[in-house]
């Protein structure tokens, strides 16, 4: 999938991703919250969430045993068609668990994205781990 569609989109579109590492690097359930549309599903080999009530109890449970998140991502590939967006994006994750241990994983995201108004959100990110790196 190539690097299609205008500029300023393209441009939103990666401040979408940064806004979602920067909360998700914080914590910060309320901001990454508002990068999903209303009924935005997030899914894992953990997890199947659909809509904010959803996606706030996938939060809270996972969050229930961490301390903290190191959150990086990169965008591989972004296909934007009017107010549609499909884009590839890897993710490279260290989480401090509140017991002291610590796992790592790596994974790929295939998201789509839709434009409201002037901000795109993610109607629907997939997640697919391809490493882990979990305590003994």
């Amino acid at each position: 999938m190539p690097f299609t569609g205008p500029t300023e989109d393209r441009l939103a579109i990666r401040e979408l991703y940064g806004t979602y590492a920067d909360a998700s690097w914080r914590g910060d359930r309320d901001l990454w919250l508002t990068t999903f549309t209303p009924d935005g599903r997030w899914t894992s080999h953990l997890f199947d969430a659909a809509g904010h009530k959803a996606l706030t109890e996938t939060w809270d449970g996972l969050w229930k045993d961490w301390t903290s998140v190191a959150f990086l991502g990169e965008i591989g590939s972004m296909e934007i068609t009017g107010d549609t967006a499909a884009v590839r994006s890897y993710a490279r994750e260290v989480v401090q668990m509140k017991d002291g241990m610590i796992f790592k994983l790596c994974g790929h995201y295939e998201d789509a994205l839709v434009r409201i108004g002037a901000e795109w959100k993610f109607a629907r990110r997939d997640y697919t781990q391809t490493i882990g790196e979990f305590p003994g």
